[in-house]
């Protein structure tokens, strides 16, 4: 009987441990790796995927901060009159707070996540055609993201998430005949999927 019930106590501790572990709680930290498709609202840049890596720390059980930095991609872009003017890279970096609603919740197996933060958009290799010589200047502005980790195990999670960002693009152009400069309303919508690993 007795060693019935020693049994049945390691048995309880040892669900206990791990629905604890699944427990998202203060001190977490976690990376993810994903991929994603960028849509952006203008029709004078071209749509591409990218390889996004991210990393975060929960300073509590409900509330923690993301870092994430995605793939340098290069992308097409176009006159008003949709001739092709060049190509140039476009790297976005994120920090965000995000907001975990199920956190601290042991055995949730499912944890919906917000966040909100700021969007920093890096240009480079802008590679113009003919005799246009084109500037465009490195972005900030507020992004905004809605997902959800699904649990595999302990700590590995397949992770789904949407992600908006303000990007302006003050651009300046010059050729043979004349100069000039505009802006680019970006905002691109990110639809996005991957790994978390949670130590």
């Amino acid at each position: 009987m007795r060693k019935t019930k020693m049994m049945l106590a390691v048995a309880a501790t040892t669900v206990f441990a791990s629905q604890a572990a699944m427990a998202y709680q203060a001190g977490d930290i976690y990376v993810r790796g994903s991929f994603e498709k960028a849509d952006v609202t203008t029709d004078n840049i071209s749509d591409e995927n990218a390889f996004y890596l991210s990393g975060g720390y929960l300073f509590h059980d409900k509330m923690g901060v993301e870092l994430g930095i995605g793939e340098s991609v290069k992308h097409d872009f176009f006159g008003l009159a949709g001739n092709d003017l060049g190509t140039m890279e476009r790297m976005p970096v994120n920090l965000l707070l995000n907001y975990y609603p199920l956190g601290g919740i042991d055995a949730a197996r499912v944890q919906p996540f917000v966040g909100l933060g700021l969007n920093y958009t890096r240009y480079s290799s802008i590679d113009a055609v003919g005799s246009y010589d084109i500037d465009i200047d490195d972005s900030y502005g507020v992004v905004g993201q809605a997902g959800v980790d699904l649990t595999i195990t302990d700590n590995l999670s397949a992770t789904g998430y949407a992600r908006w960002a303000d990007v302006e693009a003050d651009i300046d152009w010059k050729t043979n005949t004349g100069s000039g400069s505009g802006t680019t309303k970006l905002d691109p919508v990110t639809i996005g999927a991957g790994l978390t690993y949670r130590f």
